[in-house]
This record gives structure tokens, sequence and C-alpha cells, in this order.
């Protein structure tokens, strides 16, 4: 009981505009969580995607471009947002049920992003955990900052 007054204040204490981006992520991840359930795997890079895309989604080694006239942050407004999009999905992803949180949180910061015209590289991608166990991944990065981290040694199969 204590513990949830305690992320209650910690919640109230939070900017309006940090709020805001929290219920958008948290609303988004559990319609992705959703979504993932009900359409097939394949589905996910078109519906995904960045707009305008100058090149289709396709392996990691293709070489997926951000065409020319995408805008990339360069100013500290647009760097603000993204770091403020990145706290909002890991705060969210730490109350949704799922168990692929790592997916489902690029997915929603990629549409955050998509939202604000920023565009942004979901990555998947695989590691060899002990035992010889695999594990999968999705990462997403924006400029040069990691809103869903890589966290490890993973290999990337697959860019978008």
């Amino acid at each position: 009981m204590r513990e949830g007054a305690e992320r209650f204040k910690r919640f109230c204490n939070l900017s309006w505009r940090e709020r805001q981006l929290f219920w958008e992520s948290l609303v988004l991840q559990i319609w992705i969580g959703m979504l993932l359930t009900v359409i097939p795997f394949r589905w996910i890079p078109r519906l995904f995607a960045n707009p305008q895309s100058a090149v289709r989604p396709g392996p990691a080694t293709s070489g997926v471009r951000i065409p020319e006239k995408a805008p990339l942050f360069r100013d500290s407004q647009q760097s603000e947002v993204i770091t403020l999009i990145s706290t909002a999905t890991a705060k969210t992803a730490r109350v949704c049920p799922w168990k692929n949180k790592c997916l489902v949180s690029s997915l929603a910061a990629r549409c955050m992003l998509r939202r604000r015209k920023i565009h942004s590289g979901l990555s998947l991608g695989v590691a060899k955990a002990g035992g010889g166990k695999v594990i999968a991944h999705a990462w997403l990065i924006a400029g040069d900052a990691e809103i869903v981290p890589k966290g490890g040694d993973f290999h990337q199969l697959y860019l978008f």
C-alpha cells in the first residue's frame, strides 16, 4: 500500500508534459501489446515504418537509409522531446504486463516519435545467453540517442 502511495506521489511531481507523455506511452503500449497478439509478425515493419521512407524495410545488411529531408533531431527542443519519450516509455514498460517489453516499448516509442516527425531506427536482434539459449531483443535509436537501449551484445538481424 505504501509503495503505491509513493508511486502516486512521484507521478504527481512530474511536469504536465511528462505526465502527458506517460499516458500516451501507456495507452500505446497497451494497444500495441494487444495488437501483437492478433497480427502476424511480418506486418510489423509495414505498420510501424518511418513515414515517407525512401527505402523499404529489410535485413540489417540491406542498409536502410533515412531520407535526406527527414527531420533528424538537431536542436535542443527535439533532443529534450526524445529524452522525455525515452523516460516515459521506460516508466510505462514497468507497469505493462507483456513478456516482450522491449518490442512493445520500441514500437510505442516509434509511434510517439513518428507523431512528432522524428525519424528513428528500430532494430531486432539476437544474442546467445548461458547454456546456448538464444535471446531476442528490440531497441530503438533516434539520432545519437537510444530510446529503448540495446543493453548487451546483440547481433542486429533487422532494421526498419
